[in-house]
């Protein structure tokens, strides 16, 4: 639900959302911002890591994010904003402050770790930062996360700033993406399509729609991993806006 009129979401969103209030605010890095959302109406809430909610970030505009941390007992919910400075969203997400209120909607969505896998490869940009901090506080037992983050040069920390444990690589002049596929070729333990197809290795690609595009085509046609090993979210494209 990208853009609506704002006759329809004015009737939309009492009916939908879950008010809730602007807690702790914490700016991670310049463009990095964690926000903490707390409100009775987000109790009881299940929610699985990989799962979205939505806010309404103007008259006619709804974004998606991802919650880098959720307690349905507790009516809490952090998100992890990258702040890119174009669009509704980033305006919004910049000007909240504690004591901010904001409506929530969700969590939905139908992304979530593999139970069965021994190792969750994580491989984004930026906007995956919430993403993968979430799914590494969800592990299944006896399971691991490796993987990595595409970032601008000198970012490398950002993961580590939001609680991930993942690699930060800088993107140079290249096409976006090349960098993950770097970092997995001098990964080659997690390459053996024999483990992904036993299921003991499941692929996560998110952020940037092009580059997961091409990483999925490389792992599955040049490097045998199976279709059903790799997981995608894409949560931006080029030219587009409110994917």
């Amino acid at each position: 639900m990208p853009e609506v009129p704002a006759m329809l979401a004015n009737v939309m969103e009492p009916w939908f959302a879950r008010a809730t209030r602007v807690t702790g605010v914490e700016d991670l890095a310049p463009r990095l911002k964690r926000v903490r959302f707390e409100g009775g109406s987000l109790r009881g809430l299940r929610f699985r890591a990989g799962q979205e909610v939505e806010f309404r970030v103007s008259e006619t505009a709804f974004r998606h994010y991802t919650p880098s941390f959720f307690d349905g007992v507790a009516g809490a919910l952090e998100v992890v904003f990258f702040l890119h400075g174009h669009g509704p969203g980033s305006h919004w997400a910049s000007g909240l402050r504690e004591g901010s209120t904001a409506n929530v909607l969700g969590p939905g969505g139908k992304l979530g770790l593999d139970p069965f896998a021994a190792t969750h490869v994580l491989l984004g940009d930026e906007t995956s930062i919430g993403l993968f901090a979430a799914m590494g506080r969800s592990l299944p037992p006896g399971s691991r996360a490796v993987g990595a983050v595409e970032l601008d040069a000198g970012c490398e920390r950002w993961p580590g700033l939001a609680g991930s444990a993942l690699d930060g690589v800088a993107r140079g002049k290249g096409p976006r993406g090349a960098p993950l596929r770097t970092w997995l070729e001098e990964h080659p333990a997690w390459l053996e399509p024999r483990r992904a197809q036993k299921g003991d290795t499941t692929f996560y690609l998110s952020g940037h729609a092009g580059s997961i595009v091409e990483l999925r085509r490389w792992l599955v046609e040049e490097r045998g991993i199976p279709k059903g090993a790799i997981r995608t979210k894409a949560y931006w494209a080029d030219g587009k806006r409110g994917l």
